[in-house]
C-alpha cells in the first residue's frame, strides 16, 4: 500500500508540473470564455479562489488521512486555510503571475520541498497554487475589462485577448 501511495504522488506531483505547461496560452472557445470570464467578472475569480482553496485543504485533508497526524503536515493546511482568504489569494496569485523573479524563487522552493517526502502536502499545495497562478489575470487586461466587456469580446482577436491575459 505505501509504495502505490508513493507512485501516486509523483504522479499528482508530475500533473502538477505539466498542467500549465500543456494550458498555458492555449486558444479556443472554451479558453477564450475563460479568461474573458475571469477578466471581466469579480465572482469568477472569487470562484476560481474558492475552488483553489477547497483543492488545497481537500490534499491535505487526503495526506492526513493517509500518512497519519504529523507536524510536518501543518504549513500545507496553513497555507489551505490562508488561501480561504479573498485578500490573500488575490496578492499571490497576482504577485506570482507578473513577477517572474518570484515566480521562479517559489518555483525552485517548490522543487526543494519536493524533495521532503515528509512535506508532501505543503509541497503539493504550493505546486497548486503555482499552476494557479499561471491562469490569473493580469493587470492590463483587468484594466481593459473596467474599461468594457464588450470591447475584449466583440474586437480583440483570440491572440490579442492571451496576450494581454498572460502580460505582467
Amino acid at each position: 500500500m505505501n509504495i502505490i501511495y508513493r507512485v501516486a504522488q509523483l504522479i499528482v506531483s508530475v500533473i502538477l508540473l505539466s498542467t500549465p505547461f500543456v494550458l498555458y496560452r492555449r486558444k479556443g472557445a472554451r479558453m477564450r470564455r475563460f479568461y474573458i470570464s475571469m477578466a471581466s467578472r469579480p465572482n469568477s475569480r472569487k470562484t476560481f479562489m474558492l475552488v483553489l482553496a477547497f483543492v488545497v485543504l481537500l490534499l491535505n485533508y487526503t495526506v492526513f488521512a493517509l500518512d497519519g497526524p504529523s507536524l510536518w503536515q501543518i504549513p500545507g493546511l496553513v497555507l489551505g486555510f490562508f488561501l480561504l482568504r479573498y485578500k490573500f489569494t488575490d496578492a499571490i496569485l497576482r504577485w506570482l503571475h507578473e513577477d517572474r523573479v518570484i515566480q521562479g524563487i517559489a518555483f525552485g522552493m517548490w522543487l526543494l520541498s519536493m524533495s521532503v517526502p515528509d512535506l508532501y502536502g505543503l509541497s503539493a499545495s504550493m505546486g497548486i497554487v503555482l499552476s494557479s497562478a499561471m491562469f490569473y489575470p493580469s493587470r492590463l487586461i483587468l484594466q481593459q475589462a473596467e474599461f468594457s466587456k464588450a470591447y475584449l469580446e466583440f474586437h480583440l482577436t483570440d491572440d490579442d485577448i492571451v496576450n494581454l491575459y498572460y502580460l505582467p
